[in-house]
């Protein structure tokens, strides 16, 4: 298990070191596993650990070398105004929040919806083993120690732990496993009230089907999955959804592979739209067509827009509500998560690929100079593949992450860039 995760994740990084410079990063933490080999990836000479890095027990000539405070690093605050990196943005990072449930474990945080400050519902790939034992600075960097700072063990999940509720302080107040026979073991990607429904129940995609619960999660009401689909779907044989929005009337615009498929608020198929392929209205697709493709999904319905992330093209596409499309943004590195403003002015978009949060104009897709910020890292307030992202009513923010399995709070600074922070959302 320990090799099937060092290659998983060093897949992960090979794949967002593309066009990034990052390749000494990625046999840093990996030395040269044969996926790393196949993707390209040169090693810099001097630099790499072997392949079967003995521990650290064994590396005395390595791990008796004079470290300073900087070899792994948690704080990037200034001391008595002096020194310190904005990694944040304009916020600060909630250290420690939440609380680990176990130590060396935390929970996996793929969506999440804050009812409130104090609630927090969040649903992920469940309790993971903390895959770094250390946070990211020079040494680590540098190749002396990422083969040996990675979690091991053949028990790194457990399915516990995969719908939770927290509260303010990142306690775990409630959860709700008894739905996993339904959701799925291992993939659920987003949770949502659909609040032009006035019964406002929850929604979740499970990178499969969708599943509707109550809004107090005690019932659970129906699952949309391919059987609602008419013959001629091209996911008629595996209904994959990842992200999902809600229009006015209530409909649900769902995104997986290269569709958007539209149902009722009720589950009735309405209609879909997409191809695979690399024009206007097409989609980025991976070779297994039932896992990756397009991801974020945004409505501004007072303006009849659709904003769809197209993450493998490195792109935003823009329709209205019938499937028309409008227009495209290029150069979007990776778009994985899309939020609108709450007046529909702005587009926030979350870089799973880039690791920066970033702001557009919503109607002519034009970058805001000077908003965007975020950094790649395993420390407090960086991310190991931006997955999700939103805000509550106090304007926290909450971000998850694919490789760093983590849930991440972070609150706004009094003397944060008031165009960096993200702000009311739309729901």
């Amino acid at each position: 298990m320990a090799n099937s995760l060092t290659g998983s994740v060093a897949r992960a990084l090979v794949f967002l070191a593309v066009g990034s410079g990052a390749t000494l990063l990625v046999t840093s933490l990996l030395g040269e596993p044969d996926q790393v080999r196949a993707a390209g990836a040169a090693a810099p000479s001097g630099n790499t650990v072997a392949a079967e890095a003995p521990e650290v027990s064994e590396r005395p000539d390595v791990w008796k070398l004079p470290l300073g405070p900087m070899a792994v690093h948690d704080d990037y605050a200034p001391v008595n105004g002096k020194g310190g990196q904005e990694i944040t943005g304009p916020y600060q990072i909630a250290k420690n929040w939440p609380p680990p449930v176990e130590s060396g474990w935390q929970i996996s945080a793929e969506g999440f919806y804050p009812e409130s400050p104090d609630r927090l519902l969040v649903v992920g790939y469940g309790w993971r083993k903390r895959p770094f034992m250390g946070y990211w600075g020079p040494a680590f960097l540098g190749g002396y120690s990422g083969r040996t700072m990675m979690a091991r063990g053949d028990d790194i999940q457990k399915n516990q732990y995969m719908i939770v509720v927290f509260d303010r302080n990142g306690k775990v107040v409630e959860t709700w496993d008894h739905y996993i026979p339904i959701l799925g073991p291992n993939q659920m990607q987003l949770i949502h009230p659909n609040v032009y429904d006035p019964e406002r129940p929850l929604w979740i995609s499970t990178s499969g089907p969708l599943v509707q619960l109550s809004r107090d999660g005690k019932k659970h009401i129906r699952s949309i999955d391919e059987k609602a689909l008419p013959a001629d779907h091209p996911q008629k044989d595996f209904l994959m959804i990842e992200h999902f929005a809600f229009a006015s009337n209530g409909d649900i615009y769902a995104s997986g592979a290269a569709w958007v498929t539209r149902f009722t608020k009720d589950g009735k198929y309405v209609s879909h739209f997409g191809k695979p392929g690399t024009g206007p209205g097409e989609f980025g697709m991976t070779a297994n067509r039932h896992a990756g493709g397009i991801h974020g999904i945004q409505i501004d319905s007072t303006r009849n827009r659709l904003y769809v992330a197209d993450r493998i093209m490195s792109r935003i596409q823009v329709f209205d509500l019938n499937g028309k499309f409008l227009d495209m943004w290029p150069n979007i590195v990776g778009p994985y998560a899309i939020r609108l403003t709450e007046d529909g002015r702005y587009l926030w978009v979350g870089d799973g690929a880039a690791m920066k949060i970033q702001k557009y104009d919503a109607l002519t897709g034009q970058l805001i100079p000077g908003t965007t910020w975020g950094t790649f890292g395993n420390a407090p307030g960086a991310w190991l593949g931006l997955h999700y992202f939103t805000t509550d009513s106090e304007g926290n923010l909450y971000t998850g992450e694919d490789f760093g399995w983590r849930l991440q709070k972070y609150t706004p600074r009094k003397d944060g860039s008031a165009s960096q922070l993200i702000g009311p959302l739309m729901d």
